[in-house]
């Protein structure tokens, strides 16, 4: 919330009352901090403002030290890699160059359409740096303006670009919040009134982009952890770097790994704003503090599993348990999945196994202590079941009933045919002569005690291997 104050010299108070004011928070505070422009923090200061918000902290400052000179020379040092003009000032500080170097100018200089329209007719041929160089001094706030507002991965992928430090506007100038005032707005409204639509927009929202995650990558993260002004500065800055400093992996896979490794600096509930550049809106999703001890404790298990499903998708095993073991879901899903893969992929068989017998694990202990210590035994149990199974069947000259009935048994589970499921499993004991222990539970309630045939399921081996796994 930003309030006018009457407070000695100051006149602005912003308090973090929601993700947008928390941003544009951090990113002023960065901004403040470059120019070296004193604000206060609520909390650090004893004699209150008047008409403050009790429960948030937030900053103090003056509204005069915010101006459009200052905030495109702040974005032009943030994102300075990607100011083209900057890379075409460092190519021309040489006093000779090469005729790459000479390419490489004429080509920066063509991929931004104002640096197009500068030097329209001027072309760099290693003699002509003076007018270059003259030439983005004498336009360097336009340049800046229209190269930080346009990016995709800059002021364009958080704000509407035609926005721009502009001030009383009809609609709040943030992605998935602004409204195209020339068109119809009245369905926006209460009973279709346009009246009674409410939106609200400040300048200080200009400065989100700077609160926001790593631009290099597609998708950029903001922690609300709107505790105090502290807190949203250093955990956000100590989320930034982990960023940073994680390689090869997909963005999301990224934030998974950084918020394992986030005890240090996250150890409350928290949520998390997300905006991809493939998106016209932000995304929010709530981190659970006991989640994310779940999260934390996957950090030794194995989970790397890739496998392509068609062109537009990839199923990645550790960035699909990762998200479930944030949002609170069981992964009764991605077991069946991995065992639909064990079908598809005859080289890799082994893994694939090794990797669902860890998911099952994982899915009882998500389930609590209680279910753990009630079914273990009787896992352990289906497993046994499954390996002495798949050796009877060898004995009989059947092993290829094996992966018949795993086959059937993945089908029935797949679509919830519980009843077809115990049809099987009855069939089979009578076929082996073998009594199936774990049987009477998932009789009582297949829902709850269905970890236990996932167990069995995976334990049905067919080949030499079955020794070895029942040797182990």
């Amino acid at each position: 919330m930003k309030t006018k104050i009457d407070y000695f010299d100051y006149d602005t108070l912003l308090q973090p009352t929601d993700w947008r004011f928390a941003a544009a928070v951090v990113g002023l505070c960065k901004y403040f901090d470059y120019f070296g422009i004193v604000y206060k923090v609520l909390y650090d200061v004893e004699e209150k403002p008047d008409n403050y918000i009790h429960g948030f902290d937030g900053i103090i400052y003056k509204s005069e030290d915010i101006t459009e000179e200052k905030y495109l020379k702040f974005a032009e040092n943030y994102f300075e890699k990607y100011m083209t003009h900057k890379n075409i000032l460092n190519i021309l500080e040489s006093q000779e160059f090469s005729e790459e170097q000479i390419k490489l100018v004429n080509d920066l200089v063509k991929s931004k359409t104002v640096l197009k329209g500068l030097f329209d007719k001027i072309k760099f041929d290693g003699t002509n740096k003076d007018i270059f160089i003259s030439t983005i001094e004498e336009n360097r706030a336009e340049i800046i303006k229209n190269i930080f507002k346009n990016g995709n991965n800059l002021y364009k992928n958080y704000c509407n670009e035609r926005l721009i430090f502009t001030e009383d506007n009809s609609t709040c100038r943030l992605r998935g919040y602004n409204v195209d005032k020339d068109r119809k707005t009245s369905n926006l409204g209460f009973c279709f009134s346009k009246e009674s639509f409410e939106s609200n927009d400040i300048l200080e929202f200009d400065f989100i982009p700077f609160a926001f995650s790593n631009s290099d990558m597609r998708e950029t993260y903001f922690v609300n952890n709107n505790f105090s002004v502290k807190s949203l500065t250093q955990t956000n800055y100590a989320f930034s770097n982990q960023l940073s400093s994680t390689e090869n992996k997909d963005d999301k896979n990224k934030l998974m790994l950084v918020l394992q490794n986030s005890k240090d600096y996250i150890s409350y509930d928290v949520e998390i704003i997300s905006k991809s550049q493939d998106k016209a809106y932000y995304e929010t999703f709530f981190v659970r503090l006991e989640r994310l001890k779940k999260l934390r404790e996957l950090s030794g298990k194995s989970l790397n599993f890739v496998k392509k499903i068609n062109d537009d998708y990839w199923f990645n095993l550790e960035k699909e348990v990762y998200m479930r073991c944030l949002n609170n879901v069981l992964l009764d899903d991605v077991i069946l999945m991995m065992l639909k893969f064990y079908f598809d992929d005859n080289a890799g068989k082994g893994y694939i196994k090794s990797r669902t017998d860890m998911l099952i694990d994982i899915n009882v202990s998500w389930k609590g202590n209680e279910i753990m210590d009630e079914i273990k035994n009787q896992i352990d149990s289906a497993k046994k079941c499954g390996h002495l199974v798949s050796k009877r069947l060898i004995e009989m000259k059947s092993s290829n009933k094996i992966i018949s009935y795993k086959y059937k048994l993945s089908s029935a589970l797949n679509t919830h045919d519980y009843d077809r499921v115990k049809e099987i499993l009855l069939r089979l004991s009578a076929e082996v002569n073998i009594e199936f222990s774990f049987f009477y539970a998932f009789l009582e309630n297949a829902e709850k005690y269905k970890d236990i045939v996932f167990s069995f399921a995976t334990a049905l081996i067919e080949g030499s291997s079955n020794n070895n796994e029942e040797n182990n």
